[in-house]
């Protein structure tokens, strides 16, 4: 049984939602266990871990690993995030502390490593960032979403658990009931920040999606809602369009086609709700890990991949059309997505917790 747990990350939702689906999983089998989430004071996780109803503590976090030392001022947040810890974690008394990677789990698995209490990290993506490649040499777990093919990590640490999801989503992973393929219904992601490429995309083409009968139910992310929206009042006024989807659930189960980005916890959610996927990866990211993920699911024949480069080339309304109007081949695609799942990885990083403390 699980007493007292502290939980790490922050910064983006690829890196807190499977924290908070750990969390969920904690509190369903300790149901009197206190959790913890420590996080960035000004990032997204504040808000989302409070919403999950747990305790939040801020500290003082800043994107500064894998750039070096440049300044004063990284030196002070980082000293003053230290301090911070040390002092939660003593007054706390966790028995296990688990990192969910990004900038802000950093600090709090490092302190807790120093001060002898049992330790875990886990890993979202195929490519580790600094964060976790960092700490996946000194705590006593490594969960992985996607086999270690470069030997970042030490095996004898290595747990294969995959990308813990939402209770909701896990819940769609239960049904045996594939992607209904005879709809022509399209779900647009850009992940919790939006997308702008993928927007951009989406409204040039918005007009022949009309004329082909595609039903559209969008995600824009906030910051270009309103653009996108105006765009579609005046082009496709009966699609739906939000600039953050609450009840992904939902969303799931009425698409049958999603073209979004490819960050690990998006992918985990496509392969539990068995969804046949389009997908762009950020070509930014760090290591350009987004494309490793996506060529995972398309070399299973669950999703097709495009370059962002190649949005501005193809016709993408008839790609998705071609799609659309293809049954075989998207229930192909969704028995390939639900033969990658692991809807039960929440249960097994909590398996693995509890002999940690044991």
């Amino acid at each position: 049984m699980l007493k007292r747990v502290v939980i790490t990350t922050g910064g983006t939702g690829g890196h807190i939602f499977p924290a908070l689906a750990v969390a969920e999983k904690i509190r369903e089998q300790n149901p009197d266990c206190k959790i913890c989430f420590l996080g960035g004071e000004s990032g997204p996780e504040a808000a989302l871990a409070r919403k999950a109803g747990l305790e939040f503590k801020g500290l003082p976090a800043r994107g500064v690993l894998g750039r070096g030392i440049r300044s004063l001022a990284t030196v002070f947040w980082l000293s003053q995030s230290l301090i911070k810890s040390f002092l939660f974690l003593r007054s706390f008394k966790p028995e296990v502390v688990i990192g969910f990677g990004g900038y802000a789990g950093f600090v709090p698995v490092l302190v807790a490593r120093w001060m002898g209490l049992p330790t875990a990290v886990h890993e979202q993506n195929s490519l580790p960032g600094v964060t976790n490649r960092i700490l996946g040499k000194r705590v006593d777990r490594v969960f992985l979403t996607f086999p270690d093919e470069h030997g970042f990590f030490p095996e004898d640490k290595v747990i294969l658990s995959g990308n813990p999801i939402r209770g909701e989503i896990v819940s769609l992973a239960a049904k045996e009931t594939l992607s209904h393929a005879m709809g022509k219904r399209l779900l647009v992601l850009g992940g919790s920040q939006g997308a702008r490429a993928i927007n951009q995309a989406v409204t040039d083409c918005l007009s022949q999606l009309k004329a082909q009968g595609i039903e559209i139910w969008h995600q824009t992310g906030k910051r270009d809602f309103e653009e996108v929206n105006k765009v579609y009042a005046r082009k496709y006024p009966q699609a739906k369009v939000e600039p953050f989807i609450e009840d992904m659930a939902k969303a799931y189960a009425y698409a049958d086609l999603v073209l979004c980005r490819s960050g690990a916890t998006t992918l985990a959610e496509l392969c539990a709700a068995a969804k046949p996927a389009i997908l762009v990866p950020f070509p930014y990211a760090t290591h350009n890990h987004q494309l490793t993920n996506a060529k995972v699911l398309e070399r299973a024949g669950a999703a097709m991949v495009l370059v962002q480069s190649y949005l501005e080339e193809i016709n993408l309304a008839q790609v998705i059309e071609d799609l659309l109007c293809a049954p075989d081949k998207l229930e192909k695609m969704a028995r390939a997505a639900r033969s990658l799942a692991r809807p039960n990885a929440a249960e097994i990083i909590v398996e693995e917790l509890c002999r940690l403390v044991g």
